[in-house]
């Protein structure tokens, strides 16, 4: 559980961090911009965990698509 809350904390403050670079090189909307850095941390914070436990990349992508979408209701509420 602690580490479902870590990952939502980490993918919503990324996500903000990448929206906001997305903002700077285009013009989408503030929300658009967070949801497209949700996507990018979707599928590469699966990838850099798995590299790093040696825990298979599907099975670890389940847990982070979850965790991106409690992210996303975050933006959105």
């Amino acid at each position: 559980m602690a580490q479902i809350f870590g990952a939502t904390i980490l993918m919503v403050l990324l996500g903000m961090l990448i929206g906001w670079l997305l903002r700077k090189v285009s013009a989408p909307s503030v929300l658009s911009s967070r949801l497209a850095g949700l996507i990018v941390l979707a599928f590469a914070a699966p990838a850099i965990y798995s590299a790093n436990s040696g825990r298979p990349y599907l099975e670890m992508l389940v847990p982070y698509g979850i965790v991106a979408l409690i992210a996303a209701v975050v933006y959105t509420s």
